[in-house]
């Protein structure tokens, strides 16, 4: 238990503050003032001040923030802080000062926003990079077909070499069987390379129960009857960015079709997780060895960054949408306008975080 948070305590620590050191450097190199670096939300825990910046650990252990002079949602971050009305704080703000957030050009403030997701992006191709480099490039080739299953049906044979599943490029056995779960009854392509020859086959998986550790449940997934092994070797440091990227796109990828898939209602919204289930991932991960531990880190950056992308006031998404309006209207929305929109979207953040946190609380106490 211990070891498994500690663990948590290092995922989430690295990951937050990679996110908001991207922030933290852009704003600094485009002259905005930045009052306040945080990992963690709510009061004070600790701190110190240098250079204009007070640096704190925070006593919610749910995320972080950039506080940079002049920015709407300034106003919102310091009533959590215990500040005053932040509507009303806005409508008696002077002007954008020299060091303000909303005296600088659009540029910079896109540049300002934008530079946490990327900073946890590039974490991502990073990690992956040095896994294929450190433990090795893992290739999915199939082992065994199940005699009469939908993968002898459709012609696949072992020592085939997956290359591609659904029209997604993959790269190791578990994307594999992401891909292949996530189509029970329907009809995917499969494209192999078998003795130098791209092949493509069409197999429909067969509908199969499987308890999901996410919500406690049966969930229905996709089977075709294949066991995959996985062949390869070290990648040099050329390749080894290439595959991070690729991998870092996979996932992006992955995070965006579950977020589609929960409002089409093909995925549950139990299958939401929150700091405990990071806590029990992280802690598996640490025990199977250092690089399985990066790999859900990395896993775990893609998340952040695509889920900060979200066009929600007070997320990066919805600062860029705010920056988004201004160039084409040509003008800001007004500064009131800014910090309601915010107030909003960080009720529904922190209703959000709730319905995380309840759904692992359930997941446990329905073991």
């Amino acid at each position: 238990m211990i070891v498994t948070i500690l663990v948590t305590i290092l995922v989430l620590g690295v990951l937050i503050f990679v996110h908001e050191l991207g922030h933290f450097a852009a704003a600094k190199s485009v002259g905005i003032d930045v009052p306040r670096f945080s990992i963690g939300l709510g009061p004070k825990m600790v701190g110190f001040r240098r250079g204009g910046t007070e640096y704190v650990l925070s006593w919610i252990p749910l995320g972080g923030y950039v506080r940079m002079a002049g920015m709407a949602d300034e106003e919102v971050t310091s009533t959590l802080e215990g500040g005053g009305d932040p509507v009303e704080t806005a409508g008696r703000r002077p002007g954008p000062g020299p060091g303000d957030f909303d005296g600088k050009p659009l540029w910079a403030r896109v540049f300002a926003i934008s530079a946490g997701v990327i900073m946890n992006w590039l974490f991502a191709v990073v990690a992956f990079a040095a896994i294929a480099m450190g433990r090795g490039v893992f290739e999915p080739r199939i082992a065994e077909v199940a005699p009469g299953s939908p993968a002898a049906e459709a012609g696949l044979r072992s020592e085939d070499l997956i290359l591609r599943v659904d029209g997604t490029a993959v790269h190791d056995p578990a994307q594999v069987t992401m891909r292949i779960e996530r189509r029970p009854g329907e009809s995917i392509d499969i494209v192999v390379e078998r003795e130098g020859e791209r092949l493509t086959f069409v197999a429909t998986p067969e509908t199969v129960e499987q308890y999901s550790d996410l919500t406690g449940e049966s969930r229905t997934v996709g089977r075709i009857g294949i066991s995959i092994g996985a062949d390869g070797g070290r990648a040099g440091p050329i390749a080894a960015l290439g595959r991070g990227w690729s991998d870092a796109a996979y996932w992006g990828g992955a995070v965006v079709q579950f977020l589609a898939d929960l409002v089409t209602g093909r995925s549950s919204a139990r299958e939401v997780g929150g700091p405990i289930l990071i806590g029990e991932i992280s802690g598996r991960a640490a025990r199977a060895g250092f690089w399985e531990l990066l790999s859900f880190m990395a896993i775990i950056s893609i998340n952040l960054a695509v889920f900060n992308l979200l066009p929600i006031p007070v997320l990066d998404g919805g600062h860029l949408l705010f920056l988004g309006i201004e160039a084409v209207r040509g003008r800001a929305l007004s500064v009131q306008a800014r910090v309601r929109f915010t107030t909003v979207g960080m009720v529904f953040v922190l209703a959000l975080m709730v319905w995380a946190v309840g759904n692992d609380v359930l997941r446990v106490l329905l073991r």
